[in-house]
């Protein structure tokens, strides 16, 4: 079943500042958090072209990936850790990710996160607005979502698909 346009344009659609990353998790966020069951279906088939709009090792892409994905927490993160800490705790990650890059001899996507925290800092207010609107339309508690640390299970587990990961432990 696919979604709705009804439940599509009250969620307020795809987010366009997000422009080519993450905005359909920002979608499917919104919807998880007024209570919509989210699938997948195995039949499907999907063709994607890999660095069609931004090649893999593009700085810009880079830029997007860790931008767009702390303005999508800050949207839409409803957890038991204060909203603040959780943002801290993920710049924290991010610059781990950077320092690993700098080791590497990636300067470029380094200067990208860097970039990235920039942005999101000055677009706090513009974020906190869009969430606002979205705290207006009723929430529902999570269920059907991991609550173990995926990047703890992928760098230090070598647990490299969400399959892998045992969910009820």
């Amino acid at each position: 079943m696919a979604i709705k346009a009804k439940e599509f344009i009250d969620v307020g659609g795809f987010d366009e500042s997000f422009f080519a990353h993450m905005e359909e998790i920002d979608l499917c966020w919104r919807l998880k958090n007024l209570g919509k069951n989210i699938f997948y279906t195995s039949d499907s088939k999907v063709f994607h072209v890999g660095g069609g709009t931004l090649n893999y090792n593009s700085s810009k892409k880079t830029y997007l990936n860790y931008r767009n994905n702390l303005w999508m927490i800050h949207k839409n993160y409803k957890g038991k850790v204060p909203l603040f800490i959780f943002i801290l705790i993920r710049i924290k990650l991010d610059l781990i990710s950077g320092i690993k890059l700098l080791i590497f001899g990636n300067f470029k996507n380094f200067i990208a996160i860097l970039k990235a925290h920039i942005n999101y800092i000055k677009s706090i207010n513009q974020i906190q607005n869009k969430r606002n609107k979205i705290d207006t339309l009723k929430f529902s508690s999570h269920t059907g979502y991991c609550k173990k640390s995926i990047i703890w299970n992928y760098f230090f587990l070598n647990k490299k698909k969400y399959s892998d990961i045992s969910i009820n432990q």
